[in-house]
């Protein structure tokens, strides 16, 4: 994958929400709330992913006059590939989300429970994707925003991280579940 228009950047986002949505939905529920050794559950990395996408949301449906005036002008214009490694390279430094990115435990688990955050990502993906549609292609690489681990950023630069954030939470899930042997799509 190497997105580089908003178009692209959104059709990615879309086909990499629905493949989260169609694999934790078909997991049984000791997949999807027990957690892997050493691991968060899905249903963590579900809550974790709506909390990143609400915070990237609301970056995106600031005014871009206001984000310039914060934040000025991206320092980088990196793609996809090299985002990704600036963030690999980021985590592999000891980069970690922080607190207000982790989400408390779920404490019941319950199919009601699995709906509400199903829902609650599906929603705020949908939402995500909106307030990125609403920026031109050729304005993305204009305004920057604060990533914690990255420091300032195009508002491009923030859409393929959430793109590659998505991903990256969904095969990690996958990999650990695999290891531990639990049946999975």
């Amino acid at each position: 994958m190497n997105p580089a228009t908003r178009d692209e950047i959104l059709s990615g986002l879309a086909d990499a929400q629905a493949e989260w949505v169609t694999f934790a939905a078909t997991l049984p529920a000791e997949g999807f709330f027990a957690a892997p050794a050493g691991g968060w559950p899905p249903v963590t990395h579900l809550r974790h992913l709506t909390l990143t996408h609400r915070r990237v949301t609301q970056g995106l449906l600031v005014p871009r006059p206001a984000l310039r005036a914060l934040f000025g002008r991206p320092d980088t214009q990196r793609t996809y590939p090299e985002l990704v490694t600036a963030y690999r390279a980021a985590l592999a430094a000891g980069g970690r989300a922080p607190a207000r990115y982790v989400p408390a435990p779920d404490t019941t688990p319950s199919e009601a429970a699995r709906a509400g955050v199903m829902d609650a990502y599906t929603r705020g993906a949908q939402a995500l994707r909106a307030a990125l549609a609403r920026w031109p292609d050729d304005r993305l690489d204009r305004s920057a925003l604060p990533h914690d681990l990255l420091g300032r950023v195009s508002a491009r630069e923030l859409a393929f991280f959430t793109l590659y954030h998505d991903l990256h939470h969904l095969r990690g899930v996958q990999t650990a579940l695999k290891s531990q042997a639990l049946e999975i799509p």
